[in-house]
């Protein structure tokens, strides 16, 4: 055991409040591996009150402390390193774990650990799990189903076990009295599903009151099935319905996560007008961030309707796969980890890029659909029905391969979509309108990945735009709108 006193030296009872620059990976393919400051409102008084009541304030250093963990290729821990120095850790307490490690994932994750004394003679610990351009992490975010671990998504929740682990040896280490510990954890994305896990089993199993354990997640994917998710009420996931990635594994499977989900706005929720003068209020926090990024000509400009068009791409998804059975065993989970495992060095999905994957060895499709989305904004709507029309002949008889009946399901909804094209053109209403939605979402992914009206609601700025242009009684409600089906 080390001398928690060698650890501590200059930080025992300095209370630190004020605003503290993050350094963090500007989410723009404009500038994709450009690193950008912001300024965050810390305070060690955010840990004086219990962690089962949410604070605001905390909420939005949380999500800095999460983008400061995010990397690329050669950054390594040095920004969150640098976070963790400035809110008082000593560096000599910091521990960090796989920063540089980019290879196909093994079910493990990132992270990095720190320790402060705070003004009451307790220890913080924060946890920051990595997310985001993180390398062969991303390919155990498409590992849900195992049957050694069939309550949990497999790839989160192993990443969350070795956390545990690494973190239980590092309190002994260091000789921590357990009854004066507050940890502090938060993640984004992959980041928040490992948290969220982490988060749990600390409270179950730690022997430490969840009133001192303080976590904090953003854009979480969906973790567990519902085992005592109701009494942990010291985790709030931040979550957006208009953001995909909350919204798989699929809910209809059962998954849900742990804590207090508070789902930030959108049209289905609130009523038009509502949503749109808190959207307008959010849209001047996203321009003055982007501005600070110096990335002033990103706008944000979603799809109208697009939580409802993700409701009706998820219809598709779930008649597909019925289960996280079919998932795994009918190969749809392989197909989903070798693609990533193709792109690992990213950490990104790229729509083109899946699409051709998923179209290899069936060139005449690949060309003839590839060409269709790629003139699509060019063309007029009989020719988007004519060439909609000549894909289902295009594919292959009989192959019911993983990767070719994604193809179907999306050339489906194609199809769908110039039959409503073809109502709406003789009736003169909209029956095809949350199909263009989807479809428009849909080719907008392809042609602009991460900066598509899509992809960009999972970006870590367009969380900190919402937190930053309201409160909680104002921004969140606490329980998903049903969903509307209309398919």
């Amino acid at each position: 055991m080390i001398a928690l006193k060698h650890y501590f030296d200059g930080t025992n009872g300095c209370g630190i409040e004020g605003d503290v620059p993050v350094s963090l990976l500007i989410s723009s393919e404009s500038k994709p591996n450009t690193v950008g400051t912001m300024y965050f409102r810390y305070s060690d008084g955010f840990f004086d009150n219990s962690a089962c009541s949410y604070n605001h304030e905390l909420a939005m250093m949380s999500l800095g402390m999460s983008m400061s963990a995010f990397t690329y290729k050669g950054s390594g821990d040095k920004y969150i390193r640098s976070l963790l120095n400035t809110i008082g850790c000593d560096d000599r307490s910091i521990k960090t774990y796989k920063y540089n490690v980019t290879k196909a994932s093994d079910d493990s994750c990132a992270y990095a650990f720190a320790a402060k004394t705070l003004h009451n003679d307790c220890h913080l610990i924060p946890v920051v799990i990595r997310s985001h351009r993180y390398g062969g992490e991303w390919v155990s975010n498409a590992h849900v189903f195992d049957e050694s671990c069939p309550d949990y998504a497999m790839g989160f929740k192993t990443a969350a076990d070795r956390v545990y682990d690494a973190l239980s040896a590092y309190i002994d280490k260091y000789g921590f009295d357990r009854s004066r510990i507050k940890f502090w954890i938060t993640g984004f994305s992959r980041g928040a599903a490992v948290s969220n896990l982490l988060g749990a089993r600390l409270t179950f199993e730690s022997g430490i009151p969840k009133d001192n354990i303080f976590v904090y997640t953003f854009a979480a994917p969906l973790t567990v099935y519902d085992h005592a998710a109701c009494y942990t009420d010291n985790i709030f996931n931040i979550l957006s319905e208009m953001d995909a990635v909350p919204r798989v594994p699929p809910a209809a499977w059962g998954f849900t996560r742990f804590g207090t989900d508070l789902y930030l706005p959108c049209k289905a929720r609130r009523t038009a007008e509502e949503y749109e003068k808190l959207k307008e209020m959010m849209v001047a926090e996203f321009d003055d961030i982007m501005m600070q990024l110096d990335v002033p000509d990103v706008k944000y400009a979603p799809i109208e309707d697009q939580e409802i068009a993700l409701d009706l791409l998820l219809d598709y998804l779930d008649d597909l796969l019925v289960s996280p059975e079919k998932y795994a065993s009918g190969g749809y989970q392989g197909i989903l980890m070798d693609y990533m495992n193709s792109k690992f060095g990213n950490g990104e999905f790229e729509p083109r890029a899946f699409l051709k994957f998923l179209l290899d060895g069936n060139e005449v499709l690949a060309d003839d659909l590839c060409s269709l989305i790629e003139d699509w904004n060019e063309i007029g709507a009989i020719e988007k029905v004519q060439r909609i029309s000549k894909l289902p002949a295009k594919r292959k008889q009989g192959d019911k391969t993983p990767a070719s009946e994604l193809i179907a399901m999306g050339m489906n909804i194609f199809v769908r979509y110039a039959a409503k094209l073809t109502a709406t053109k003789v009736t003169k209403g909209d029956q095809d309108y949350y199909y263009e939605q989807l479809v428009n979402m849909l080719v907008d992914a392809y042609h602009n990945g991460c900066n598509s009206a899509v992809l960009m609601q999972h970006w870590p700025e367009v969380y900190l735009a919402w937190l930053r242009s309201g409160d909680e009684k104002t921004l969140f409600r606490t329980n998903s709108y049903p969903k509307i089906s209309v398919k």
